[in-house]
């Protein structure tokens, strides 16, 4: 149900810088014809100019974006995009960090894991899905970070459980905690904080729908 697309540049060249947290917007064609503009975080290492990437996961029961990019997209597509934004930034010192991801939420936290790591900033990373098979970049993440990253399961018998008061409680006094998630879990960052006295301009989400 999940499909990473890269994006590169008509002519070959590079693309406009795509700092971590960054998302794009792109244009799709509906089901009925009419063509919507929906957002993806990129999910690419932001070192990276050759092409951005996109993780795509497939709601059938949604609004029918990422029904008619699976449907539609293929090597070749071409698309007219804005440069990307940023609304999710990364702290720019030498803090720690921890980083929290639900489902198809690691694309923005991938990216920004890998600029923390390039940088040598101290991070954790805690990623949480329903079972393995629906959580992409899993087995990348495992192998480019042996040791701070964490993996749960909700949904696989006996596989350990995220528990975000304890993630929080062990992390330095000075982290700054980053959240991509459904709203349920964002919340429950948000409250396990403000009741471990976390300041709450130490605490920066996004959600998506």
């Amino acid at each position: 149900r999940i499909r990473a697309y890269e994006l590169r540049a008509d002519d070959g060249g590079e693309l406009p810088p795509a700092p971590a947290g960054a998302h794009i917007e792109v244009p799709v064609r509906l089901a009925a014809g009419a063509v919507a503009m929906r957002q993806y975080s990129l999910a690419n290492d932001p070192g990276s100019r050759h092409a951005y990437e996109i993780a795509v996961l497939r709601e059938d029961d949604g609004r029918g974006g990422s029904r008619a990019i699976h449907e539609t997209w293929e090597i070749g597509t071409r698309i007219r995009a804005a440069p990307p934004v940023n609304h999710f930034p990364l702290h720019a010192d030498s803090r720690p960090a921890v980083l929290i991801a639900g489902g198809i939420g690691i694309t923005p936290i991938k990216a920004m894991a890998q600029a923390l790591k390039q940088r040598d900033v101290p991070l954790e990373l805690h990623y949480t899905g329903r079972t393995a098979a629906d959580m992409a970049y899993l087995d990348r993440l495992a192998g480019e970070f042996t040791s701070g990253f964490f993996a749960y399961s909700s949904r696989e018998p006996g596989a350990p459980r995220l528990d975000v008061a304890e993630a929080l409680r062990r992390a330095p006094g000075d982290a700054v905690v980053y959240v991509c998630a459904p709203e349920a879990l964002i919340e429950a960052v948000r409250s396990r904080a403000g009741e471990l006295g976390i300041s709450p301009q130490r605490v920066r989400h996004e959600s998506f729908r």
